[in-house]
């Protein structure tokens, strides 16, 4: 249980950030009066690398059979004065992009009433790397993207599909559910989470050697693993899939891990 451990200290830096996020007064729900859209595209490379941070939105990425990354950014606010306290940070080139959603310091601390919210929608090419994929607030959701994933969220939820590569995913309060449609890229699968369910979905063929723990949920598996229930907290699961090729690591705080077979 020790990783547990390090796993609680480790996240409760990012409850600091919702801590912060609270006291601006931001909030993901929020009614807008002032709303814009800023689109782009440029070309990519089929293997490149993308990172985003975003604060209050959700964020989707989607595959596609291109060499050339769009992004549509929707800003929605509750007045012009905020709209423009708010931008959006591009760093780019034929291989590697970074977007990160930026808030102008406000010295009167006036955000009672100050709302606003940061949607991204991606179309990427289907192997780039997700580097770091940064949410404090808001849903995370990838398709049919089967390069490399490490992704952070705090409160939400996140859904992957078509993933093949080595994947690691943070998270604090939401559930995530993770697809692999192959584990040919993949070296390593690291998941972690505080409050919430994770659904692992392997191939039938699967080779695998997974490590899993929870404090408070229960662990099931379509693998015949064996699931051990300790007597006063928490389960394990250790087992091998076929060669036991690809380390999986899983460990949940308050919520039940489920292996399941495509």
């Amino acid at each position: 249980m020790e990783n547990l451990k390090t796993l609680k200290t480790s996240l409760g830096q990012l409850f600091k950030i919702t801590a912060l996020t609270m006291t601006l007064g931001l909030s993901a729900n929020a009614t807008a009066d002032v709303t814009d859209t800023i689109e782009k595209t440029l070309n990519f490379d089929s293997d490149g690398t993308i990172k985003l941070s975003n604060i209050n939105g959700d964020v989707t990425i989607k595959a596609c059979d291109c060499l050339q990354v769009t992004m549509t950014a929707t800003i929605s606010a509750s007045s012009q004065e905020v709209r423009d306290r708010i931008t959006i940070d591009i760093d780019e080139s034929s291989d590697y992009l970074r977007i990160a959603t930026k808030y102008a310091k406000n010295n009167e601390r006036r955000w009672n009433n100050n709302r606003s919210e940061v949607t991204y929608d991606l179309s990427v090419p289907n192997a780039v790397n997700l580097d770091s994929i940064s949410l404090v607030n808001g849903d995370l959701i990838v398709k049919g993207v089967s390069g490399e994933l490490d992704a952070e969220l705090v409160n939400g939820a996140l859904k992957s599909d078509g993933n093949t590569s080595t994947t690691r995913v943070d998270m604090v309060n939401g559930d995530m559910e993770i697809r692999f449609s192959s584990l040919d890229n993949a070296k390593k699968i690291d998941l972690e989470s505080v409050n919430g369910d994770i659904e692992l979905y392997l191939p039938a063929d699967a080779d695998a050697t997974i490590d899993a723990d929870t404090v408070s949920g229960k662990i099931r598996n379509d693998f015949g693993l064996n699931v051990i229930k300790h007597k006063w907290v928490g389960s394990e699961m250790r087992g091998k899939i076929g060669s036991g090729k690809v380390t999986i690591d899983l460990e949940n705080v308050n919520g039940r891990i489920y292996v399941k077979s495509n």
